[in-house]
């Protein structure tokens, strides 16, 4: 390119063919330093300036008035260039060109062995500008300061400064950054600042698998939310744009860390992490039974919950759950619980409870009653042939009606005494009485009492067999049962005679001849407790037969007219006055 001043293009040429020769004898000969050998050429920084037109690409450029200073540090060597004093490092294509007015610097620092070659060249400004005209792309911005402007990029590239009047370039490695500003500006190219952290997490709907977080958003700006969760084996985490999320797959009763952690658009850049831990629900008791019910006491079992639990909590309370509530904790998977009232329902409660003592799962319910306390006092009155009334006083405790039992058969009554008819006569019966609870099926202890029915009354007694000295006494069985018959006999003087038979004849004997004699018989029962009705017949005994002395007779005979009677025994045995 001819532009009516020295080429610069010429200008280049020989000074490299120059620089060759120069270092190629250097190398050969000595081993002196060529650091800091100069180069001189006349040319002038407008020469320079029309002969190489910036129509190569350059990353920066800086023109400034006052003293604008552009430094990249990066590994490579320099290129510099100097007009109307010109210093050119030449290493490696040339990314970032400097250029600054009226003094510019930019330097390149990088481990080369020739660091200071200068290349002086008469070449005005006007040239160089006229050799290189502005017609290529920047790759960087463009920075007019009229004050003192500071641009400096830390990258690994090379840069080339053009400095006029006393211009130095220097030229490395392509340069990708660049800042400029005014007056006076400082660019730096680093990461997103952290974002602020979250506000509120609240952990809530915790179950036995899963449990609900919530928190605000953090002031600033983030693009999204990072949660992890672990417990003392395992570790997961989900990303959300949400400001919730629903944890599952969890196990029962063990304790989760929650960390939640505000993330940058980048996708690395994190905020402070907030934590908190929680414990789930333990999962519910299994087959809770009540055994071993007594007026006072309970026991209960059950088997352990699925997964982890620390301990189990047991509640029961009657019907004044204001009064008498009751609380105890255990580790066992059972509990006799004492101290109840008879015949009161209560209600047992059994929850498993987390290692934190609070985080409890789900409750398992039972009601039960105690047993009633046993009657006090029972006795029978009125007792026949078929009926008895029974009669007991309320036990301590409560109750709610009683159950009467016996034989085959069973009535119920809410009073404290009860009739109980259509028995069979002489019949023996346990009559067992029992409190029952209000739920109708809860009873106590039984008290008992046993009695036989009092026996019917015999039927048809007849006298036969009537002698001096003894009658022949014959009967029916009466209706029912009996043990054995109870016979007496007497006439009016004595107290009389009484024996015993479990057959329905008697032959008496002994007797007096010739007297009134009643007989008596009653059915007993096998106590000797209860009889029947009694029943009597009255008889006279027969003469006695023998010879009869007629001077008796006689006289008695004459007795007799004289008293104006006559005598049975007379009229029967002896022939006398039809008058008798």
């Amino acid at each position: 390119m001819k532009m009516g001043s020295i080429s610069v293009k010429t200008v280049c040429k020989g000074t490299a063919l120059l620089i060759f020769v120069i270092l190629r004898g250097l190398n050969t000969q000595t081993d002196t330093d060529i650091t800091s050998l100069p180069v001189t050429s006349n040319i002038s920084s407008t020469e320079l300036e029309t002969e190489f037109p910036q129509t190569h690409p350059t990353t920066p450029a800086t023109i400034s008035t006052l003293s604008t200073e552009s430094q990249t540090d990066v590994p490579a060597a320099s290129a510099t260039t100097s007009s109307p004093s010109t210093e050119i490092q030449t290493s490696a294509p040339i990314t970032p060109a400097t250029s600054s007015s009226p003094s510019t610097e930019s330097e390149t620092s990088a481990p080369t062995n020739i660091t200071s070659l200068l290349v002086s060249s008469n070449i005005s400004s006007t040239e160089l500008e006229t050799e290189f005209p502005q017609t290529h792309p920047t790759t960087a911005p463009a920075t007019t300061s009229t004050l003192s402007t500071e641009s400096q990029t830390d990258v690994p590239a090379a840069s080339a400064t053009t400095r006029s009047p006393s211009t130095e370039i220097q030229t490395s490695a392509p340069i990708t950054p660049a800042t400029s500003s005014s007056p006076s500006t400082e660019s730096e190219t680093s990461a997103p600042t952290k974002p602020d952290v979250i506000r509120n997490l609240t952990v809530t709907e915790i179950t036995t698998s899963s449990v609900f977080l919530t928190w605000e958003e953090p002031a600033g700006n983030r693009s999204f939310f990072k949660i992890n969760w672990t417990d003392e084996k395992t570790s997961n985490h989900v990303t959300t744009n949400n400001l919730s999320y629903n944890i599952t797959g969890l196990t029962a009763g063990v304790n989760y860390t929650f960390i939640i952690t505000a993330v940058a658009a980048d996708k690395s850049t994190e905020g402070e992490s907030v934590v908190t831990s929680k414990y789930t629900k333990p999962d519910v008791i299994r087959n809770l039974r009540l055994s071993e019910i007594t007026t006072s006491s309970v026991f209960l079992t059950w088997e352990e919950p699925a997964r982890n639990r620390y301990f189990f909590i047991l509640n029961w309370t009657d019907e004044k759950l204001d009064l008498t509530r009751n609380s105890i904790e255990t580790t066992n998977t059972s509990y006799n619980i004492t101290g109840l009232t008879a015949g009161v329902n209560y209600t047992f409660i059994i929850t498993a409870v987390a290692a934190d003592k609070s985080t409890e799962g789900e409750s398992v319910v039972t009601s039960n009653y105690t047993k009633p306390d046993v009657i006090m006092n029972l006795t029978a009155v009125d007792i026949t042939t078929s009926s008895v009334l029974l009669n007991w006083i309320k036990p301590n405790g409560q109750s709610s009606r009683y159950r009467v039992e016996y034989e085959n058969n069973s009535v119920t009554t809410e009073n404290t005494s009860i009739e109980i008819n259509d028995l069979i006569p002489g019949e023996q019966y346990t009559f067992r009485v029992f409190a029952v609870a209000a739920d109708h099926v809860t009873e106590g202890r039984a008290r008992q009492i046993s009695l036989y029915t009092n026996p019917d009354v015999i039927r048809n007694l007849t006298v036969n067999n009537i002698t001096s000295s003894s009658v022949f006494l014959t009967w029916e069985e009466p209706i029912g049962n009996r043990s054995f018959f109870k016979l007496k006999w007497a006439d009016d003087k004595t107290s009389g005679n009484s024996t015993e038979t479990t057959n329905t004849s008697y032959h008496i004997t002994g007797l007096t001849a010739g007297v009134n004699y009643t007989f008596c018989i009653t059915a007993v029962t096998a106590d000797k407790s209860a009889k029947g009705e009694t029943v009597c017949r009255s008889q006279f005994t027969s003469m006695q037969s023998s010879k009869i002395h007629v001077s008796y007779y006689k006289a008695h005979l004459n007795y007799l007219t004289i008293m104006g009677g006559c005598s049975r025994h007379g009229k029967k045995w002896v022939q006398y006055q039809s008058s008798c």
